[in-house]
């Protein structure tokens, strides 16, 4: 594979955390700077930590790309007009086009350099042990553990094929060497196993000293670099992580075991949105209390500007469903809170009809349910905790108590499409239906052109092509 090798930068720009847990996060832009120099103190460590949060939030990984993005583009969440051709030419599942291919290169490379970077900080954590109270020790390497398997294992759902645990086809490298080694392409189940090795060694170093655990999502206030723990990997987080994993390798008990973990604490720590909240002068589209980790995202307001304001874009660069289709997929149920918190706007063009997808917009700039970008979310545990469990009773304890606070009714079944509509409305600009397609090997998947249609793919469409700048150098 190509070598690819990063050496550690200090990222700017954005802070993290709001108010007066903020003084840590002064990060200032700086050139290359050195590694010794860096981590010599344990703001060296924050700040370095912080960087990879930031930089999380690129255009190319989760700012867009594969949150609202190109992984919605691909589940046909928007209705793309033919005069957006770029974006169409993905949306038909073809990867060969300039832009699919500068998107693709984009994720792959910005992955890889993110996980050098988290791999100076594990590394340094140790040569630079002395600088590192216990506590905080245990909590940045934690964290960066969670990160680095967090983001190799997004790489595999994308350019990985579903999980086959016999599988001996080679996918992608799993990066643990801050080092100009070449690291090999590893089978599925090789991979698989270093996402585990991480997480169970974050689990291990953040279970009972991180303050998410006693004080819930917003920390130990006390102390700067320990509130708001819903805007880190944190101990609940990694929980969600290790179940949406084991659900992704078929390992059912075990992924059940894990969303009953979160599901302990969601009234407590993640309570369900409160629908007065949904209405007020700042309405929480996000549903913000619900967020298990999400990345602070300063920009948040720019990404609906050019891509979702129904008001001010033409078709040619609006990313919309058509309001047919949205109200078909809610089964015409406006009360639904994502529906009437994100998509019951309308806007006619051209004759048609399209939903104002209005969940990243921004009211207030300086409130963190518009700055939040959700990476994990107490729901997700839900929809698992459904499909998993053996009990009907059990299974519709779950799908009831997550539908009434969606603001629709109980009903007493809980089968496998009823799992998959709620897959559908749940997740909007999240990028996480396509990864549950996948994981399906879904055929047919819901159009976005046809309230009743759908649409074809063939699984291989499920695996992104690696990029030319890989490609070329085996």
């Amino acid at each position: 594979m190509k070598q690819i090798i990063y050496t550690l930068f200090i990222y700017g720009s954005m802070a993290l955390a709001l108010a007066s847990c903020t003084d840590w996060l002064d990060i200032q832009p700086s050139d290359r700077i050195s590694e010794d120099n860096n981590f010599s103190s344990e703001a060296g460590f924050k700040k370095a930590l912080n960087g990879v949060y930031v930089e999380m939030n690129q255009n190319s990984l989760y700012g867009k790309n594969l949150t609202c993005g190109f992984v919605e583009v691909l589940s046909q969440r928007y209705a793309v007009s033919d005069e957006n051709k770029s974006v169409k030419e993905y949306m038909l599942f073809r990867y060969d086009g300039s832009d699919a291919k500068s998107i693709i290169d984009a994720i792959w490379t910005t992955s890889y350099k993110l996980i050098s970077n988290i791999n100076a900080i594990i590394k340094n954590s140790e040569s630079h042990r002395e600088a590192l109270s216990n506590n905080n020790y245990r909590i940045i390497k934690g964290e960066a553990l969670a990160l680095r398997a967090y983001l190799h294992f997004d790489l595999f759902r994308l350019f990985g094929p579903a999980y086959n645990e016999s599988s001996t086809s080679q996918t992608i490298p799993y990066r643990t060497e801050f080092s100009l080694d070449v690291a090999p392409r590893l089978i599925s189940k090789d991979f698989m196993a270093k996402v585990i090795a991480d997480i169970d060694e974050a689990d291990s170093l953040l279970q009972d000293v991180d303050p998410v655990i006693q004080y819930g999502p917003n920390g130990d206030k006390r102390d700067d670099f320990l509130c708001h723990r819903n805007l880190r990997l944190n101990y609940y987080a990694l929980q969600a992580l290790a179940m949406r994993v084991y659900y992704t390798m078929g390992e059912d008990s075990l992924a059940l075991d894990r969303a009953q973990k979160v599901i302990a604490v969601q009234e407590t720590h993640f309570p369900w949105i409160a629908p007065a909240k949904l209405t007020s002068s700042i309405p929480d589209r996000m549903f913000t209390s619900e967020i298990l980790f999400g990345l602070q995202n300063l920009q948040r307001g720019s990404v609906y500007i050019n891509s979702f304001d129904g008001s001010n874009l033409k078709l040619n660069n609006l990313l919309a469903p058509r309001s047919d289709v949205v109200k078909q997929i809610f089964e015409n149920d406006q009360v639904d809170y994502r529906y009437s918190s994100a998509l019951k706007n309308v806007v006619e063009i051209n004759g048609t009809q399209y939903a104002v997808f209005n969940k990243y917009q921004v009211n207030n700039k300086d409130s963190i349910c518009d700055q939040i970008i959700p990476m994990l979310r107490i729901s997700e545990a839900y929809l698992i905790a459904t499909e998993l469990s053996k009990a009907k009773s059990d299974r519709l304890k779950y799908l009831n108590e997550f539908r009434n606070h969606r603001g629709i009714k109980s009903q007493n079944w809980a089968d496998d499409y009823d799992i998959k509509l709620e897959r559908q409305k749940e997740f909007w600009g999240e990028g996480q239906l396509w990864f549950w397609y996948k994981r399906k090997q879904m055929t047919s998947i819901k159009d976005a052109f046809s309230s009743y249609g759908t649409t074809g793919i063939s699984v291989d469409k499920y695996v992104l092509p690696l990029p030319d700048s890989e490609t070329k150098y085996n």
